[in-house]
């Protein structure tokens, strides 16, 4: 008996292929006429595959979406998609497609940026989206009607503000952690001790585990509390407990890096770390034994230990001039100082 064989592809690629092949006949038993019957049908079967080898079907929405997509390349061409827009198919662009048997119309629905010509945006869109169709069908594009449904206002930079948009946005410095999280822990492990006594509760209710409910207790206990001079301190010790939260809820978190160089600098270190940069520049002075460097959020304050044989104002002007590179890129507004000791004498044994 004849058989068809068909395969089909998903339904959301907008495309189906079939093939069908005639199933070989049963082989007769005896027989010479039959088995020339048989060779008949064999030969017919053969051109009959090559002339049903498949066949090719393109939905209209994958068109659509072509158009779409070719109409989207264009920068004039605005995109609306999604919330009412999606409710009401009203989305911008959108392509009403409409195949015959050897042609297709387009009907394209667009929204442009102002200002923008639009009859140079259409001519575009029209050229491009018939190409695009053309290379994908093979067909002829009867029509391409492209309608502008909306305008939009460009919103990019112009010509005027590129001075504004040539100066480098500063980056946020890195910070310490906020001063609320120990106590985001501690109120986590808190709420791990209630789960835990809910479950206990509910084991208890259901009579799978023994002993008296502490909530109910507690409630109990609460429900029988009368007016005591306790209470007064501890609704006091509440209300600055709540202040207490709410203080350390709202608190900046504390810079822990200062920038090295420009305003947009990229580049931050530790007060430590320019410490260590000035004490270093510090003793290589002539003259100096030994440098300790103090920075803080206004000022930087450099302890030097001199020579007795040097003259103090010497070993000053020696000391900010080795600190000027330093100070060029890591002081920031804090401002130098510079104090000085007398090195004790060596001894030696």
């Amino acid at each position: 008996m004849p058989g068809t064989i068909t395969l089909v592809t998903s339904s959301a690629t907008g495309r189906h292929y079939s093939c069908g092949a005639r199933a070989a006949p049963r082989r007769a038993a005896t027989g010479a006429k039959d088995s020339l019957n048989m060779t008949q049908a064999g030969s017919d079967e053969v051109d009959d595959g090559r002339e049903m080898r498949g066949s090719v079907e393109i939905k209209d929405r994958a068109m659509s979406r072509t158009a779409i997509a070719a109409a989207s390349k264009d920068p004039r061409v605005t995109r609306t998609t999604g919330g009412f827009s999606r409710l009401t198919g009203r989305e911008l662009p959108r392509a009403d497609v409409t195949l015959g048997e050897d042609t297709i119309a387009v009907n394209l629905y667009i929204g442009v940026t102002w200002p923008s010509q639009i009859t140079e945006v259409t001519e575009s869109v029209h050229a491009t989206v018939e190409a695009a169709l053309a290379t994908m069908t093979g067909l002829h594009v009867h029509r391409v009607n492209v309608l502008v449904s909306d305008t939009t206002l460009d919103t990019g930079p112009s010509p005027t503000s590129n001075t504004e948009a040539s100066q480098p946005i500063s980056p946020r410095p890195p910070t310490a952690g906020p001063a609320a999280m120990p106590l985001a822990l501690l109120f986590g492990f808190a709420l791990l001790g209630v789960a835990f006594v809910a479950g206990r509760e509910f084991l208890i209710t259901h009579g799978n585990l023994g002993g008296s409910p502490w909530i109910a207790d507690a409630v109990s206990w609460i429900s029988r509390l009368h007016w005591q001079s306790w209470m007064i301190a501890a609704a006091i010790g509440a209300a600055v407990l709540g202040l207490f939260l709410v203080f350390i809820g709202v608190k900046p978190r504390t810079k822990t890096h200062s920038g090295l160089g420009e305003s947009a600098s990229t580049v931050w270190a530790t007060a430590t770390d320019i410490a260590r940069l000035c004490s270093a520049a510090a003793q290589s002075t002539r003259g100096v034994v030994d440098a300790h460097t103090v920075v803080t959020r206004k000022k930087i304050e450099v302890r030097v230990e001199r020579d007795a044989a040097y003259d103090a104002d010497r070993v000053d002007v020696g000391v900010r001039e080795a600190l000027a590179p330093v100070l060029s890129v890591a002081a920031g507004e804090r401002r130098l100082t510079v104090k000085q000791s007398v090195a004790a004498p060596t001894r030696v044994s």
